[in-house]
């Protein structure tokens, strides 16, 4: 088999470009475990928690709920779990029935920042 020199660098360029993304698609912390779950219907939860896929600094990761005008839920800031650095929690007054919006932030041990929301409904 005969590789031609610029076939042989895309190729090159491609494998490395392959095996450089893969460390930043891994440096991600997303929501793993959700309660209560992304759309569901609940009695007033005490308590929300998020588990991500990595590792999480609470110092810079949070969780903030909204109700259906917007107001914000939560007196109290999110906490990380002391033996448990993938997770965190948000305790909750009693929720009147209606749609709720959880709003979260995650940085992970490497610096990367995401964020997203997802809903749920107190019956």
């Amino acid at each position: 088999m005969k590789f031609t020199r610029p076939g042989f660098a895309a190729a090159v360029l491609l494998v490395a470009s392959l095996l450089g993304a893969t460390p930043f698609a891994m440096a991600h912390a997303r929501p793993k475990v959700m309660v209560p779950t992304a759309d569901s219907t609940v009695a007033s939860p005490a308590l929300i928690s998020v588990t991500f896929t990595e590792s999480v600094e609470g110092k810079f990761s949070s969780l903030t709920v909204t109700n259906e005008q917007g107001k914000k839920i939560n007196t109290a800031a999110s906490s990380q779990l002391p033996n448990d650095p993938k997770t965190l929690t948000l305790a909750l007054p009693p929720l009147a029935p209606g749609a709720y919006l959880v709003q979260w932030v995650s940085v992970a041990a490497d610096g990367h920042r995401m964020e997203g929301e997802y809903k749920f409904t107190v019956k």
